[in-house]
């Protein structure tokens, strides 16, 4: 006698958020109307909002996708050069180190 197991294949979900967002878009909507039925500068107040969010998001990705990794960029480039500088300058005084060691030169004095 055999089991026969359930199938795994994925059951369409009922689109409950999209619903949910219509429901809230609608809602938010007619409360608009409404107000500007009541006070007209609603309008203006609500066209205001939305350039404020507007600018926002264009804030956002100007800044976060666009620039941000530019100035990664940058900075990674100038951490090199410096880390380069000093390799070049630590070379640079080790070779300064050796000939005072082997008597070519006199060590440099302060006074």
């Amino acid at each position: 006698m055999s089991v026969r197991l359930p199938s795994r294949q994925p059951r369409q979900q009922p689109p409950t958020v999209l619903i949910g967002l219509m429901a809230i878009g609608a809602c938010s909507l007619a409360f608009i109307g409404m107000a500007a039925v009541v006070m007209p500068q609603f309008l203006l107040m609500v066209l205001v909002g939305i350039g404020m969010v507007l600018f926002f998001a264009a804030q956002y990705f100007i800044w976060g996708r666009w620039l941000y990794p530019l100035v990664v960029r940058q900075e990674q480039q100038r951490e090199q050069q410096l880390q380069e500088a000093a390799a070049a300058t630590v070379a640079e005084n080790a070779g300064k180190h050796n000939e005072i060691a082997d008597g070519r030169s006199e060590p440099r004095t302060h006074t």
